[in-house]
């Protein structure tokens, strides 16, 4: 498993769409099956204000797993503010304010878990201000209160590095991974130190990245593992925390962390870093033996890879992918292929994407056999999907821009059920859900007719 092939398996999203397009207030921006499945969480637009005579709104959406029914909503952009304003942001290759809930997680279950807004990467917008590295690595509410509170990293003797954020390298947090059950979070802390050679006066830089582990239900760190390599480009935690595995300048390894031993899967020389544009996840198996990627499985205390049955066969790897999610069981990969989209502009004249809808399919790891799931005709909606997979492997949930929100069997690929977000324009972003359990109920029926006759 090289870094080039891991990389392009893990960093999916970006290089592979074909272009910006206007964020709608009905977006969807991620979506996240509860630790025991009953719920889903989506993450959208963050509105100005939270309306009071209007029920179920807000950026984050809290969804019955089984029949589509709106629990509970909450967070707006004074939540965002409160957290990050605009001095914190994501860092890349440029900087990003955090003016939405793509970054939502949940740690526990509804309602006495906790919604967490956890960026891949943070770090100070402003190039001028001497200390770069924040205090804290995101926020979270809970559903009593539901104020926000950041989640504080001042246990961490962090010192600074002393690198002029002009030169574009600069002290930050990233990158930042949950574990898929959101208990634990795989942190690395970056100091940059610049140092002169004394022949030709030419500055040097290099990153120290130090790792912290967090228990993500009592915001502690709970191990801390410093100079794992000089920048890190990819990083993944297990469901127990007791694993990390990362993609470094130095190295490819994995760090069992309550021992410090180190499975090293590739090292690398004479290696640079720079900030990549996006991090990338990595994805271990549920209980934290293997790694996975699209067409291998690593075996971590064998240091052996095997290919998976579908990839050495006729099967043929999809060319233009932009999120992967393997299943707990490892039976099926749920895969989104982007379709190109030509940008238009509408009426209010922004651009806006219109095009055929992405592709969403399952695919099998034993036999590569494909089940695609109906998405929409629409040619304006279903574009940026994102997925998860229940902690069963039965069901597969999708959410897409334009506001399209599905769930899926994943025996079948037949649809469960589909709900519809809707953006309130007067409120400049604020999101609201049209719920409507009678209208739901009437097309599922007419779904289930036009199947029959299909089929028969």
């Amino acid at each position: 498993m090289t870094r080039s092939n891991l990389i392009k398996t893990t960093a999916l999203s970006l290089v592979l769409l074909s272009g910006a397009s206007h964020a709608s207030e009905a977006d969807i921006y991620s979506i996240h099956f509860t630790e025991d499945g009953r719920h889903l969480i989506t993450g959208g637009a963050g509105g100005y204000t939270l309306a009071e005579k209007v029920e179920h709104t807000g950026g984050i959406k809290i969804w019955d797993a089984k029949s589509g029914a709106l629990v509970e909503a909450l967070g707006d952009r004074k939540d965002l503010d409160a957290l990050f304003g605009s001095q914190y942001g994501r860092v890349g290759n440029r900087r990003w304010g955090i003016s939405n809930f793509k970054d939502v997680v949940m740690t526990g279950s509804y309602p006495s878990g906790k919604v967490l807004v956890i960026p891949s990467s943070l770090g100070v917008m402003d190039n001028n201000q001497k200390t770069q590295l924040p205090g804290f690595i995101g926020g979270y509410m809970d559903f009593s209160g539901k104020q926000p509170a950041r989640i504080e990293l001042s246990k961490i003797n962090a010192k600074n590095g002393n690198c002029d954020p002009k030169t574009g390298f600069h002290d930050y947090v990233g990158p930042i991974v949950p574990s898929n059950n959101g208990k634990f979070a795989a942190i690395v802390v970056n100091t940059c130190t610049a140092r002169t050679n004394d022949k030709d006066q030419q500055v040097a830089f290099e990153y120290n990245s130090d790792l912290h582990v967090m228990d993500l239900e009592k915001f502690t760190i709970t191990r801390t593992i410093e100079h794992i390599d000089a920048g890190v480009y990819a990083l993944g935690i297990t469901d127990a925390g007791n694993r990390v595995a990362f993609v470094g300048r130095d190295q490819f390894a994995v760090i069992d962390t309550d021992s410090d031993k180190r499975h090293v899967v590739e090292t690398y020389s004479g290696s640079d870093f720079m900030i990549p544009r996006q991090f990338s996840s990595l994805q271990f198996s549920k209980d934290g033996k293997q790694l996975i990627s699209l067409r291998n499985v690593y075996d971590i205390e064998s240091g052996k890879e095997h290919t998976l049955k579908w990839a050495s066969g006729d099967a043929k790897k999809p060319r233009r992918i932009s999120s992967v999610r393997v299943s707990p069981d490892l039976k099926f990969f749920a895969i989104v292929m982007p379709k190109r989209s030509l940008i238009t502009f509408g009426d209010d004249g922004l651009p806006h994407s219109y095009g055929k809808a992405d592709k969403v399919v399952l695919l099998s790891t034993t036999t590569g056999e494909r089940t695609e799931l109906e998405i929409t005709e629409s040619m304006t909606e279903g574009k940026r999907c994102v997925t998860d997979i229940s902690p069963d492997s039965q069901r597969v949930a999708v959410g897409c821009k334009g506001g399209l929100l599905r769930v899926y069997d994943s025996q079948t690929g037949k649809l469960v059920w589909n709900k519809q977000n809707l953006g309130k324009k007067s409120d400049n972003g604020l999101m609201q859900v049209e719920y409507d359990d009678g209208l739901d109920n009437l097309y599922s029926m007419l779904d289930s007719s036009k199947d029959s006759l299909l089929l028969n």
